[in-house]
């Protein structure tokens, strides 16, 4: 038989679970936004690379705060770009440099997109097995303990008289006093 205590703690560890798998879809979102930059930014480096064989190479960069400068690069030879190394050294890489890199990247950053799918897939299925456990142990305590109101063995009986009625023990709570939820 499964004590109340016991429940408290799978709800708990339930819960617990749960926190855990919001804070790996927030990153899994997170991830998914920088995955998404290096394929704007591989993108761009790509259309630079293919424009710098007609001569005329030209970009149009976000600065922030509504501020667009245009950028423009002449001759056929291919142009640079700072990338960042890393523990924040930056370096200039020719385009198709910055551009190998940065798929590289995206590359080690959906791997671990992946993997951090995996594990929210795996706490899922952890959670929903935990969830059931609890709710079939808690309808296995509640199915133990003595219900709430008598049933009347029969309605023909007579009637006890004052001095033989039991004293009924006042109870707290209402409808909802014998149910376990998770929060209990």
């Amino acid at each position: 038989m499964v004590e109340r205590s016991e429940l408290q703690k799978m709800a708990r560890t339930i819960d617990a679970h749960r926190k855990q798998l919001d804070d790996l879809h927030s990153r899994i979102e997170q991830i998914t936004a920088i995955i998404d930059e290096h394929d704007i930014t591989s993108s761009i480096l790509q259309s630079l690379q293919q424009s710098v064989q007609t001569g005329h190479a030209g970009a149009r960069l976000s600065i922030g705060s509504g501020v667009t400068l245009h950028y423009k690069h002449e001759g056929e030879t291919e142009g640079t770009a700072l990338v960042d190394l890393g523990s924040g050294v930056y370096g200039e890489k020719p385009w198709s440099e910055a551009y190998t890199m940065t798929v590289e990247r995206k590359e080690g950053i959906t791997h671990l997109h992946k993997d951090l799918s995996d594990q929210a897939t795996k706490l899922e299925v952890k959670i929903t097995e935990l969830a059931q456990e609890f709710n079939d142990a808690a309808a296995t305590l509640q199915s133990t303990q003595p219900p709430a109101t008598p049933l009347p063995t029969s309605t023909d009986s007579p009637q006890p008289s004052t001095e033989d009625k039991p004293r009924r023990s006042s109870r707290r709570g209402g409808r909802f006093g014998n149910e376990l939820t998770l929060d209990d």
